[in-house]
C-alpha cells in the first residue's frame, strides 16, 4: 500500500465510526443505520451550536475599535 494513499483517507469521519470498510467489508444494514442515526444526532447538535452561537453573537453589543 501507497503511504500517499493512506493518508487520503485521514480525518473524515473518524469521531463517528466512518473509517472506511477494510479487511472487516461492508457493515450490514442494522450497523449501518445505526451509524448514520448517531452522526445524523451529532450533526443536528453542531447545527444547534452554530445557531446559539450566531444568536448570542448578533444580540451581543458590537466591541469598539479603537483607532490610532
Amino acid at each position: 500500500m501507497c503511504s500517499s494513499h493512506h493518508e487520503e483517507g485521514r480525518g473524515r469521519g473518524h469521531r463517528h465510526g466512518f473509517r472506511g470498510f477494510g479487511r472487516r467489508g461492508f457493515p450490514n444494514r442494522e450497523a449501518l443505520v445505526e451509524r448514520l442515526r448517531a452522526y445524523q444526532e451529532h450533526l443536528e447538535s453542531e447545527a444547534r451550536n452554530v445557531q446559539d452561537l450566531l444568536g448570542r453573537l448578533a444580540d451581543a453589543p458590537e466591541a469598539p475599535t479603537e483607532v490610532e
